[in-house]
């Protein structure tokens, strides 16, 4: 008699999401304030204009990047597996230890 082992799963879209973060300096500069003085006359900073200008710094290559989190989750969208994907089946790793993330 063949000895045949039929197994049963069920597959699943996960995902990955890597969150980094970063830190960069942002020169205060004319462009960055109010347009108008406050009653005693000094200026204060536009924090939305800081802010946007904070963002397109921080999309310069020099920029150093550190991973805060890793977060692994059910992907909104569960759909077939695309022909050119493959399918982790531990069922054929049972004797290896699985990679730490």
């Amino acid at each position: 008699m063949k000895d045949t082992h039929d197994t049963y799963s069920i597959l699943f879209h996960v995902r990955r999401i890597t969150t980094e973060d970063a830190y960069v300096s942002v020169p205060v500069t004319s462009d960055l304030m109010r347009p108008e003085p406050m009653p005693d006359g000094t200026l204060r900073l536009n924090m939305d204009a800081v802010a946007a200008a904070a963002l397109r710094i921080s999309r310069d290559s020099r920029v150093e990047w550190r991973v805060e989190s890793n977060e692994t989750q059910l992907h909104p969208v569960q759909q077939p597996k695309p022909e050119d994907r493959t399918t982790f089946d531990p069922f054929y790793f049972q004797d290896e230890q699985p990679e730490p993330n």
